[in-house]
């Protein structure tokens, strides 16, 4: 039996206090919504950053080739990252493939026979 395959993603901040509204993690089980999400986040941040981060990463948003080659690289099993130095720190957005356990969803053990309650009455009291 061959595991699941996840998707954790997470957001890490050196130096200055973590931007407001910075979602800081997310598990999908699909690389696309990995890649997606590391975007989504990076573009909401983008306004707060100087004229040269910003332009790098609207540089990065653009590349749509390197957006397929993210979600190739994660199928076959390798880590995402986005890192972008500011004046204050570095931002790191990591996706990592990792396998699961999957839950089950109801117990496959279940006694045939139900069990009853006796009355309360029927219970002696203890010595």
């Amino acid at each position: 039996m061959t595991l699941p395959r996840t998707y954790w993603c997470h957001f890490d901040h050196e130096g200055a206090a973590s931007p407001r509204g910075t979602v800081q993690g997310l598990t999908t089980s699909a690389p696309g919504e990995a890649v997606t999400w590391i975007r989504e986040s990076v573009r909401d941040l983008s306004p707060s950053l100087d004229h040269d981060r910003f332009a790098v990463v609207w540089s990065w948003l653009g590349d749509h080739p390197a957006v397929h080659a993210a979600v190739r690289n994660l199928r076959q099993g390798n880590p995402y990252q986005f890192a972008l130095e500011t004046a204050t720190g570095s931002l790191t957005w990591t996706a990592h493939p990792v396998l699961v356990l999957p839950l089950m969803r109801s117990c496959t053990n279940v006694p045939t026979a139900e069990r009853q309650l006796a009355p309360a009455s029927a219970c002696a009291e203890p010595p």
